[in-house]
C-alpha cells in the first residue's frame, strides 16, 4: 500500500523507488501465483508456477537484504504496474471457459509481469551501480537471470504444449458442437 508518496530529489531516491515498487510488485505476484495455481489445468504449468513461487519468495529475501544494506524500509510504494495487470489477468482467465485457452491466458500473465520486473531489475541494478553499490547490483542481477529463465521457460512450455492443447481442444469442441447440431 502506499504510505505517503515521498519526494524524489536524486538518483539515489530514485532507485529507492524503484525497489520498493519491484518489493510490492514481488509480494503481488506471489498473491497472483497463489491464485493461477488453483486455476491451471496443465501439470507442467502447475510445476512452472510452483518452482516460480519458491524463486518470487526467494527474490522477496534478497530484496529485503537490499534494504538491510542501504539501512532503508521496503515498504512505501505501491507497485501499480504489477497491479494493473493483475487485474486485467483476473478478468481475462474469469472469460477463458475452455481449461487449455484459460492455461494460455496464465502463461500470458505471468510473463507480462515477469517483462515488467524483468526492465524494472534492469533499471535498479544500473542506478546501483551508478552509485557504485556493486553488492547490491550482483544480487538484483541475480533475480534478473531468474526472471529471464522464467520467462524463457514459460515461452518454451507455451511453444511446445500450451498454446497446441489450447488450439486443438477449441477445434475439438467447436467440430462437435457442430456435428450435433
Amino acid at each position: 500500500m502506499k504510505d505517503q508518496e515521498q519526494d524524489i530529489i536524486d538518483l539515489y531516491d530514485l532507485m529507492l523507488e524503484q525497489l520498493r515498487d519491484l518489493y510490492d510488485g514481488e509480494r503481488q505476484q506471489l498473491d497472483y501465483l497463489r491464485k493461477a495455481e488453483e486455476q491451471t489445468n496443465s501439470f507442467e504449468l502447475d510445476e512452472i508456477i510452483q518452482m516460480h513461487r519458491r524463486e518470487t519468495k526467494n527474490q522477496l529475501e534478497r530484496i529485503e537484504e537490499v534494504f538491510d544494506i542501504l539501512n532503508e524500509e521496503p515498504s512505501g510504494e505501491s507497485c501499480d504496474g504489477i497491479k494493473g495487470i493483475i487485474e486485467e489477468a483476473l478478468k481475462l482467465n474469469d472469460r477463458c471457459k475452455n481449461p487449455e485457452v484459460r492455461d494460455a491466458a496464465l502463461v500470458t500473465a505471468i510473463q507480462h509481469i515477469n517483462h515488467y520486473e524483468i526492465a524494472g531489475y534492469g533499471t535498479a541494478i544500473a542506478y546501483a551501480k551508478a552509485h557504485e553499490q556493486h553488492d547490491i547490483a550482483e544480487r538484483l542481477l541475480d533475480t534478473l537471470r531468474e526472471e529471464k529463465r522464467a520467462d524463457m521457460g514459460l515461452s518454451d512450455l507455451a511453444q511446445d504444449r500450451i498454446n497446441p492443447d489450447a488450439k486443438w481442444t477449441a477445434i475439438v469442441q467447436k467440430s462437435e458442437k457442430e456435428s450435433a447440431s
